[in-house]
């Protein structure tokens, strides 16, 4: 039954994200500027290297542009070659008075995976995207936890390659594909369905891997974007896929601003089945963001709220990026 309701899952998000990329891909041929060009009125495209003048102050400039305007759905954007963009994000997460798992013998016993945005208390990450190739980029960001259910502080991290899948033309567009290492912060109690029993958690957390697909499209000043994640964590009792879903939508309104709202749906494979994270959480949100610094800087900020009684009752997740 876990099979299938995950494979159900992952057909849904697979099936969104088809037809968005179908939407966009109707809009993007309007928007491909010819090379080395950039027609007049319209915006350079984020994160990539456009050479608009022969003037190298220009094309240092237009280099070190970012985009990064979410708080939890990947930009589907990545650093141009030689490009550093350091990251950072601080995260607060009130999980109600009893936060606890369908059935569980353990009160407030969330498990703090490398991607997860539902656990008590704060989480601080620093990190940084290096630009290999025009195609290729590498990130890794360190994770703190502290005043949550956990031991406090704990650390993690998350590590590994991101790939554009679409061409650097397309100004609409952008696909991303990432994958690489996971460590958990910590890890509370788990339940394994297969032997049918509680196991203890681990202070320090477990290893891991994970995997991911973004798509975001710019239509006029409207931009949409998708996330779907994969991780698994080799330790007993863990599921063999948990997965998140984030969704968002915003509009650029004026100048350096933009606003709109966000979703995401954690451990997705526990909708109808709940395993060893106790069930689906679900949580929404407005967010905004500015650009500064010739689009060098982008900081987002927002609050969220929980959508199911599992769900975290309010979180709040401010982020800054900067192009060095």
């Amino acid at each position: 039954m876990k099979n299938r309701n995950l494979m159900g899952t992952i057909l849904q998000a697979t099936a969104l994200l088809g037809t968005f990329f179908a939407v966009c891909l109707d809009a993007r041929a309007d928007d491909v500027a010819p090379a080395g060009q950039i027609s007049e009125g319209t915006e350079a495209p984020a994160d990539k290297v456009v050479s608009a003048s022969p003037d190298a102050a220009s094309e240092y400039a237009e280099k070190h542009r970012i985009d990064r305007t979410w708080l939890y759905v990947d930009d589907a954007r990545i650093a141009a070659p030689l490009v550093v963009i350091g990251m950072s994000n601080l995260s607060y997460t009130d999980a109600g008075s009893s936060p606890t798992r369908i059935d569980s013998p353990y009160p407030n016993s969330y498990n703090a995976f490398a991607a997860n945005t539902a656990q008590p208390g704060g989480m601080a990450s620093v990190g940084a995207e290096v630009g290999l190739f025009p195609h290729v980029s590498i990130m890794a960001l360190g994770q703190v936890g502290f005043g949550g259910l956990g031991p406090s502080p704990n650390a993690g991290m998350i590590a590994g390659v991101r790939v554009q899948l679409t061409p650097l033309s397309w100004r609409s567009l952008h696909i991303v594909a990432s994958g690489g290492y996971l460590r958990e912060a910590w890890q509370g109690p788990v339940y394994d369905d297969d032997d049918d029993k509680w196991l203890p958690g681990s202070p320090n957390g477990d290893n891991g891997a994970w995997m991911q697909l973004a798509i975001s499209g710019d239509v006029q000043r409207l931009r949409i974007a998708a996330t779907v994640h994969g991780e698994h964590v080799f330790a007993d009792g863990r599921d063999p896929v948990d997965v998140m879903v984030q969704v968002g939508a915003s509009y650029h309104i004026v100048s350096v601003f933009r606003a709109g709202v966000e979703y995401v749906g954690q451990d997705l494979e526990e909708t109808f089945d709940a395993g060893a994270e106790g069930g689906a959480r679900h949580f929404l949100g407005p967010t905004a963001s500015v650009q500064l610094l010739g689009d060098r800087l982008s900081i987002a900020a927002g609050p969220a709220f929980g959508l199911s009684d599992l769900s975290p009752r309010v979180l709040a997740r401010a982020a800054v990026a900067y192009a060095f």
